[in-house]
């Protein structure tokens, strides 16, 4: 069985123009068993010489289109040309660049006129750095030039440092482009803003002026980046996430508030803000012109809870005072617990003098579990100066959480994870540059809120189009 296909174009009056012989498949009438159809090879072979005749023909009507003077009509002459080479997604194509002659009338103020100089202005297409963007910032760029070897047909040169390089620019660019489109609404509910910090390691610095010594101590004071990440949204419903791993400068924060103007919640009334009480996050914090309550993220206050807990449960069981019950130690906890779970900030601050003086009468008492006494305070006095530097933030969670409304950074965390964790510090041995991790996490970031072939359509149209003018899916028999 032999099967030729031909590329036939014409002007869209189905009258040919030409035809284009352009590849034949062999099979044998005997063949092996479970071969049927094109294979992967074949498959790339075949669309890469059909991208081929197409640029071809596309520049070949170009150039005639443009050969013309307009303001005399009278057609350029051809100069000189040469072969140059074009990447895109289907592979790496040749095509003849001319360069006319400019026109005797003195209307193209040049020597010399290019017609695919504003036409052809990259080495490469948009599709093919966008693909190569999207690719990148999902998984390692060799793992990613492996994955379009397999699947898609060479361009050429091209290597990993092509797929990163491509990323940055990207990454660039989204880092000063507007939104597609507001997502905001008619009549805007309240949403929580989540505040919290990921770090990537640092790629080390191979300044020469300094000395061993000095670089040495550079590197250790400063051996990762802290990429700031909000996530704002309703409780309940996927969030919008931004991202910034550069310093904390005025710049940022103009950027989170365009963020928040974006997403539609520019008015402080409308936005609750929750986040940890990291120092890291202080200088993010007071620079957000929100009048409204900060909201202290309930895990990280269980989490110390716990730790206090499980210090205090071995020495839960005594009588301490002269009044008090069996399991008193035990039980002032719980109370001190509920009491920072419903917001009485009085009753918990008396509760945690009590839980110091049963601990110091359990070190008294029994001296065996004095060091295990010893970390409980420890513990405990870290929580209790952590409630105290930030009372403005406490709240009364029980009540929040019953009305539905978030009460931890878990949904701003999870973001860190799929944005930073997965792709450039958890298993991966990677160190990065600010301006690199930086727009790494634009792609990353812009593919997470979804808008990533939004914006790429915004600046090439028909990246993701079908222009057919019937189904592909076509058979060539009715069944």
């Amino acid at each position: 069985m032999r099967c030729t296909i031909v590329l036939e174009f014409d002007d869209g009056n189905a009258t040919a123009v030409r035809r284009v012989e352009l590849m034949r498949f062999h099979r044998a009438d005997c063949a092996s068993s479970g071969d049927v159809g094109l294979s992967l090879t074949e498959g790339k072979s075949l669309v890469n010489c059909v991208q081929q005749e197409f640029v071809e023909e596309q520049v070949s009507r170009y150039c005639a289109s443009q050969q013309a003077c307009k303001a005399c009509g009278a057609l350029r002459r051809v100069h000189d040309g040469h072969s140059s080479e074009l990447k895109t997604t289907l592979g790496k194509v040749f095509y003849c660049r001319d360069r006319w002659k400019a026109c005797k009338c003195g209307a193209d103020r040049s020597r010399y006129v290019s017609p695919l100089k504003n036409y052809i202005k990259e080495a490469s297409t948009g599709e093919l750095r966008w693909l190569h963007a999207e690719l990148g910032a999902t998984m390692p760029y060799r793992q990613a030039k492996q994955v379009m070897d397999l699947l898609l047909p060479t361009s050429g040169r091209d290597s990993h440092v092509t797929i990163r390089n491509h990323t940055m620019a990207v990454g660039k660019y989204l880092l000063h482009a507007r939104p597609v489109r507001r997502w905001c609404e008619e009549r805007k509910p309240i949403a929580e803003l989540g505040i919290d910090v990921g770090y990537v390691k640092r790629a080390r610095s191979n300044h020469k002026g300094a000395g061993k010594d000095n670089r040495a101590e550079a590197y250790q004071s400063s051996s990762s980046i802290a990429v700031v990440v909000a996530a704002l949204g309703q409780s309940g419903k996927q969030p919008r996430v931004w991202a910034s791993a550069m310093p904390r400068t005025k710049r940022l924060h103009e950027e989170m508030m365009n963020f928040l103007e974006d997403s539609g919640y520019n008015d402080p009334n409308e936005v609750c803000v929750v986040t940890d009480g990291a120092r890291d996050l202080a200088g993010v914090a007071d620079n957000l012109p929100f009048d409204t309550e900060w909201v202290l993220d309930w895990a990280h206050i269980g989490r110390m809870m716990r730790h206090v807990d499980q210090a205090i449960a071995p020495l839960a069981y005594g009588r301490l005072t002269a009044d008090g019950s069996v399991f008193e130690l035990w039980e002032t906890f719980v109370r001190f617990r509920s009491d920072v779970w419903t917001g009485q900030t009085v009753r918990w601050q008396n509760l945690a003098q009590t839980l110091f003086r049963l601990l110091e009468l359990r070190k008294e008492l029994d001296p065996k579990w004095s060091r295990a006494a010893e970390q409980a305070c420890d513990k405990l006095l870290n929580l209790v100066c952590y409630l105290n530097s930030n009372l403005d933030s406490l709240i009364d969670y029980r009540t929040r959480q019953r009305v539905g409304l978030r009460i931890a950074t878990g949904f701003v965390e999870s973001s860190i994870n799929r944005i930073i964790g997965r792709r450039m510090c958890k298993s991966q041995h990677m160190r990065w540059s600010r301006t690199g991790a930086n727009s790494l996490v634009q792609v990353r970031v812009a593919l997470l809120n979804q808008e990533l072939h939004e914006l790429a359509q915004r600046d090439f149209p028909w990246i993701g189009q079908r222009r057919v003018s019937w189904p592909w899916q076509k058979p060539s028999r009715p069944f």
